[in-house]
């Protein structure tokens, strides 16, 4: 059987790892003889090519890598997919298989709604924030997913917010939210675990004034999100899994995003790698 190897962004707070390596372990509990294994685009050990190394190193030579990331961002499209053909070329005799981001998908919705209910959020308008990307493509993800969220439930509105790289910012959508009579609001964490960006969320809100604020936390480990993983490690097993690209920024020339058109990619620099050369 094809070892699913999952890649995380990574944080510099354990817990996040921590997140990381119960849904794995969950997964596989779903899937007996599954072996399952973590890696990480930065902050945190392996990298995704040491960790595909430190397995054919002991015999494995089948690896299917899915991205723990909540959408088709650059580390899905640029730092995850070329670790994967780098290792391709260093391993000519192991099939690896690259699967898709865990979102936009209902059950990451629902999990988002499941977290607002467990802080009491029922009928309040909801901001749901994101770390944010240069990617239009991958914050047009994050609208999607806000839609989605909204779709049947009795939030009054479900608004998209960013803590870095691009915008609305937090303080921005929670003034819309207070110019249109709201005195309370609730900000929805579009995070796997916890980290820096997830603590930016609450600290962006305590500067806005006149609002009050209820935060769920991030999206955890759950059933659902484990099956979502072995979902997208038996689509990449079954066929040719490829990154749906139509509005990338690596394809279409967004102003002054012109340059990324075409542009060579290679993967995100890792401590890990150092000494594997390339």
């Amino acid at each position: 059987m094809s070892v699913l190897l999952g890649v995380a962004h990574g944080s510099k707070d354990d817990g996040s790892q921590q997140v990381v390596r119960d849904l794995l372990v969950m997964a596989a509990a779903q899937r007996p003889g599954l072996r399952a294994e973590a890696a990480y685009v930065d902050n945190a050990s392996p990298s995704i090519r040491e960790a595909i190394r430190l397995l054919v190193e002991e015999g494995e030579r089948d690896i299917t890598v899915v991205p723990l990331l909540l959408g088709a961002a650059s580390h899905s499209k640029t730092d995850v997919a070329a670790s994967v053909q780098a290792a391709r070329f260093a391993h000519p005799g192991v099939v690896l298989r690259y699967g898709r981001p865990l979102g936009p998908h209902p059950v990451v919705v629902d999990v988002l709604a499941r977290r607002l209910a467990e802080v009491g959020v029922v009928d309040l308008p909801v901001v749901l924030v994101a770390g944010g990307s240069l990617d239009p493509d991958a914050n047009a993800g994050v609208a999607a997913t806000a839609r989605l969220l909204w779709e049947g439930r009795g939030f009054p509105s479900v608004d998209i917010a960013f803590v870095s790289t691009t915008g609305p910012s937090v303080a921005l959508a929670l003034d819309r939210l207070r110019a249109q009579g709201f005195v309370r609001v609730a900000l929805s964490r579009y995070f796997l675990g916890p980290g820096y960006l997830p603590r930016q969320v609450v600290r962006q809100a305590a500067d806005v004034a006149g609002v009050e604020v209820v935060v769920s936390e991030p999206l955890g480990v759950s059933e659902g999100l484990a099956t979502l993983v072995l979902g997208r490690f038996d689509e990449a097993r079954a066929g040719d899994i490829r990154m749906n690209c139509d509005a990338c920024m690596y394809r279409v020339a967004y102003r002054g995003l012109e340059a990324a058109v075409g542009a060579p990619q290679v993967p995100h620099s890792h401590p890990d790698d150092r000494l594997l050369g390339g």
